[in-house]
């Protein structure tokens, strides 16, 4: 989870946030279960209005496991942090929302936890919470960390997936590529897990 500074509110999305709030909060009330889907304005669904800002505010990265590039190799999510089904008066609600990568939206789903960190938080850091295995590619809380963090760093790595066999191996695949590039760090961003590939960065 690389730090990242939360773009403003789309101005369309400001004036229609509170009203599609409302709308899905009495859907949930109705005593069905609702499907969500995305409502409308101007021709375009409000996922497609909030996307761009919330691709651009990670540079196109993952929010939580920093994948990159997430086009062509999954769908672009928009990941609800605190779920629209347990919280849907934030369903539509700017700072609830992440640009997020099929592999950590399917590892969450609707879990929830009120210790669960992100990465806009004003007093987050990665060097903080985490701490990276550079043999394996494993991510696991820092073991110097307070226990409170610790425990935050666990809540997470587990509800999204993070040290998953498969990101171990993808965080390493990535090292090896951008160590044959020698890559600039002024060009970090065209990688994935930057945290991982440059830690001096962080």
């Amino acid at each position: 989870m690389r730090k990242f500074n939360r773009a403003g509110e789309p101005a369309v999305v400001q004036a229609n946030c509170t009203k599609w709030n409302t709308q899905w909060v009495a859907s949930c009330g109705s005593g069905t279960s609702p499907a969500f889907k995305w409502y409308t304005l101007e021709g375009k669904t409000a996922r497609e209005h909030f996307m761009p800002a919330l691709r651009e505010q990670t540079q196109r990265h993952c929010s939580f496991c920093d994948g990159f590039p997430i086009e062509g190799v999954s769908n672009e999510t928009v990941e609800h942090f605190k779920p629209k089904t347990k919280f849907p008066e934030h369903a539509y609600t700017w700072a609830n929302l992440y640009y997020c990568c099929n592999a950590c939206q399917s590892a969450k789903r609707e879990h929830w936890d009120s210790l669960l960190l992100h990465a806009d938080a004003e007093d987050y850091s990665f060097a903080r919470y985490f701490e990276f295995d550079f043999t394996t590619g494993q991510i696991r809380p820092n073991s110097l960390a307070a226990e409170s963090d610790k425990q935050r760093a666990e809540i997470t790595i587990r509800l999204y997936g993070l040290d998953s066999q498969s990101r171990r191996r993808n965080r390493q695949l990535e090292a090896r590529k951008c160590s044959r590039s020698k890559v600039d760090p002024v060009q970090i961003d065209e990688y994935a897990y930057r945290d991982f590939i440059a830690p001096a960065q962080t």
